[in-house]
């Protein structure tokens, strides 16, 4: 913009914010299950993630449900060809029955 004048479109005044407010946004992102191991999966997302961002993974496994909280570690380049950022993530937590899911799911794959 040139500095010109525009029309003020706010019905009311923004105010700034003292720097120690602090907030978050979740956002949702779709990601396709590249491979799974007991202490983490390495995930290819449509969004970007940086290290150290946390998530939730949320996924069926063979016939059981999946959940955990997860956190990215690195990002990981993927296969040429394919357009999706690889996302290295860590399992932080997971209830019993998303854990006995995963135990079964990785136990009946390397069968």
């Amino acid at each position: 913009m040139s500095g010109e004048f525009t029309t003020e479109r706010r019905q009311s005044p923004r105010i700034p914010v003292d720097a120690a407010v602090e907030c978050r946004v979740d956002l949702r992102t779709r990601v396709r299950l590249v491979d799974i191991s007991l202490n983490g999966a390495l995930l290819a997302a449509e969004l970007p993630l940086p290290a150290g961002v946390s998530a939730q993974l949320r996924s069926s496994l063979g016939a059981g449900s999946f959940q955990s909280s997860v956190q990215v570690k690195r990002t990981i380049g993927l296969p040429t060809g394919v357009t999706a950022n690889g996302l290295g993530t860590m399992f932080s937590s997971m209830d019993d029955r998303s854990r006995r899911s995963l135990e079964d799911f990785l136990r009946k794959a390397s069968e």
